[in-house]
């Protein structure tokens, strides 16, 4: 049975981009652990390098050094189809400006990550139904995407993050092009999925977005601090 905790793990994660001759160092010792069930949010101002853990987090980037596993996979040294299949089986993404694709229904939409599972089409039907119905847009499956709200369009993002039964939801900045009303509808639905069980991982810059978490980090500088660094370093 596979230890709850620690299912995801980063330890001394390093990342420097090289533009010419010179070095731009974004990551420094990166050391972080969630636990299954937990809701953390990495909260940091823009620059601060949150973009590039993210991206690592999620196996779109790979870290210079350093370890990182989910699970029992260690990612580091993939090659980029199997990096690829951990997107698609483990983690679940949503992004800022949700990344619908505007041709097709919100239904399909969902579908999608299903498709490149191979999953047949009567559970892809039926599993994104579900989640369409779970986060309320299930009488806007067949509407395009511009025939919803910005607050629609980012529930469909978050039905299609879910339909895969991801291990961990990543979430890039979920409320950054939404208004602060919509924005705290949306946060509910990420409450009530932690509460649910769900493993949930949000990059943030704002305090009250980051607040809804069960557990603050902090990346300032491309250095990562727990709660307790942070205030005590910078008194916040």
């Amino acid at each position: 049975m596979e230890n709850k905790r620690h299912l995801l793990s980063l330890e001394g994660i390093q990342k420097t981009y090289v533009m010419g001759d010179v070095l731009f160092p974004v990551l420094h010792d990166i050391t972080l652990s969630v636990d299954t069930g937990e809701f953390v949010s990495i909260l940091g101002p823009s620059g601060s390098g949150k973009s590039t853990l993210m991206n690592i987090i999620g196996c779109l980037d790979v870290a210079d050094s350093g370890t990182y596993t989910i699970g029992r996979h260690n990612v580091v040294g993939l090659r980029e189809r199997d990096m690829a299949r951990i997107r698609n089986r483990d983690i679940g993404f949503v992004f800022q400006s949700f990344q619908l694709l505007p041709r097709i229904s919100a239904l399909e939409n969902v579908m999608l990550p299903l498709i490149y599972a191979k999953v047949p089409r009567a559970q892809r039907l039926a599993r994104a139904m579900a989640e369409l119905e779970r986060v309320g847009l299930a009488d806007k499956a067949h509407n395009l995407p511009r025939q919803l709200s910005g607050g629609q369009q980012q529930r469909v993002a978050i039905a299609r993050a879910l339909v895969t039964r991801p291990r961990i939801l990543l979430a890039d900045e979920p409320t950054g092009a939404l208004d602060r009303t919509t924005g705290a509808q949306i946060m509910d639905i990420f409450k009530s999925l932690h509460e649910e069980g769900s493993t949930i991982v949000m990059i943030t810059h704002d305090h009250k977005v980051a607040s809804c978490a069960s557990r603050i980090v902090y990346i300032l500088d491309g250095h990562l601090y727990s709660a307790e660094e942070y205030h005590a370093l910078y008194g916040e």
